[in-house]
């Protein structure tokens, strides 16, 4: 299968490692937090191999094409316009998260506005790449920042403040029910695989070979994912006192030291690299988004020298929208309406793979 499939998966697991996935995830160790990863796990590998089958019937072909070709159009358009709100806003909760992060950690003086301006100035380069420019973007990254990841992952591990005993005591609630508020956290990890959606067209020459051994991979990479942002917090904090922290996985980062690093703190090396991680989700989320739109609303005449203007709008939406939104959330009110956003996931999977569905028996393949 194409390396690139798989980058699209590990960067979205990637990306949730810090805040609101592992923050609900230990908020509910005590309610059923090990079985809803369980079960998020074998629903993230059902839908993971429900997208390669469809889109390998389809190689070259985007969703929003492939909709408006086979689904009548008060079908298609509500439909295109509920997946583009979708991916906007998991971008924009990358992008309010981070933001937030970088004040409180190493920019407190600074204030939200210039922080998220900052990072909206190189998203709206970079989400008016070529599909295939961005793919490259994003292996170039993920090359310089693996070993880094895998450095980081290890020495929690393997650190001396590392205490397998809270671990145990979480084990002891594996026989509570389990909870949704958990189990769509843990979905969300597996998600990174909608953006084929868009990211289909990239792959014209042949379909996406698709195998059990594929979503076998896809399926453990998730599965060490999980287990290490729900693991390692409790293990360096302890099984009681992780409640008191708003950002587990970065107060644990801070608990590391390199003592013969050029820089000692730990922190600032996963700041980096979730910086790094952040701006390729964002990217992902929003050029999907963009995508979408122009599929949607396409102004012809509206050009300046031969450049067809229309997705400067789309950018113009987005930054007020961003920036109004960074300063009228706080922390608290993010965390809540991320749980919402959590909680919609599983129903508009089911939706997108209805239209599949749909959409196959109408092309007769």
């Amino acid at each position: 299968m194409n390396r690139y499939m798989y980058y699209l998966i590990y960067i979205n697991m990637f990306a949730n490692m810090v805040v609101s996935v592992p923050k609900i995830l230990l908020g509910e160790r005590k309610d059923g937090a090990i079985i809803s990863m369980v079960l998020a796990v074998i629903a993230g590998m059902f839908v993971i191999y429900v997208f390669l089958w469809f889109f390998n019937k389809f190689p070259g072909k985007d969703y929003p094409e492939l909709a408006k070709k086979y689904l009548s159009k008060w079908i298609h358009a509500p439909i295109l316009l509920l997946f583009a709100l979708v991916w906007f806003t998991a971008g924009l909760n990358a992008l309010i998260t981070y933001t937030f992060m970088l004040k409180r950690f190493l920019t407190p003086d600074m204030s939200v506005v210039w922080i998220a301006s900052t990072f909206l100035i190189f998203i709206s380069f970079g989400i008016l790449m070529h599909t295939k420019s961005i793919l490259y973007t994003i292996e170039a990254i993920l090359i310089i920042s693996s070993p880094l990841i895998i450095f980081l992952i290890a020495k929690a591990f393997l650190g001396p403040d590392f205490e397998w005993d809270f671990v145990r005591v979480a084990v002891t609630y594996i026989y509570r029910l389990p909870s949704y508020s958990a189990f769509t956290a843990s979905f969300y990890v597996f998600l990174g695989i909608a953006n084929l959606v868009i990211f289909n067209r990239a792959w014209s020459t042949r379909p996406i070979q698709s195998s059990i051994k594929h979503v076998f991979l896809m399926g453990l990479a998730g599965i060490m994912i999980l287990f290490t942002i729900y693991v390692v917090p409790m293990g360096m904090n302890g099984f009681e006192r992780i409640d008191h922290l708003v950002y587990p996985a970065i107060t644990t980062s801070d608990t590391l030291r390199m003592k013969y690093g050029v820089m000692e703190r730990v922190l600032y090396l996963f700041l980096l690299f979730y910086l790094a991680v952040t701006f390729l989700n964002l990217l992902l989320h929003w050029h999907v988004t963009v995508e979408i739109l122009k599929s949607l609303f396409w102004i012809k005449k509206f050009k300046w020298k031969e450049n067809n203007l229309t997705p400067f709008i789309f950018i113009i939406i987005f930054w007020l929208i961003a920036l109004t939104t960074a300063t009228s959330l706080s922390e608290y009110q993010l965390f809540e309406y991320t749980i919402y956003f959590f909680y919609c996931l599983p129903f508009l999977t089911m939706i997108l793979i209805l239209s599949f569905w749909i959409i196959k028996r109408r092309a007769k393949i």
